[in-house]
């Protein structure tokens, strides 16, 4: 995987979680996170954090807050 193959699967879901990234590359979460910093020190990524209970999530996760990367275009 690289920098720009986590650019084109970010852009094209629009909104993914860690967990979905890594089990699409089969990647350590430690490994992407790196990638995602390179990404978001740019200004190319944004973090978001949602409740698990907000109107925008499934609460699947237990209560836990779900964070989600966003690509800006720009």
């Amino acid at each position: 995987m690289t920098l720009t193959d986590l650019k084109g699967f970010i852009q094209e879901r629009r909104r993914v979680s860690l967990s979905e990234i890594a089990g699409y590359f089969k990647a350590d979460m430690a490994m992407i996170e790196l990638m995602l910093d390179h990404w978001i020190r740019k200004g190319r990524v944004q973090v978001k954090k949602a409740d698990a209970f907000s109107a925008s999530c499934c609460g699947k996760c237990g209560g836990h807050k779900q964070v989600w990367y966003t690509w800006v275009d720009g």
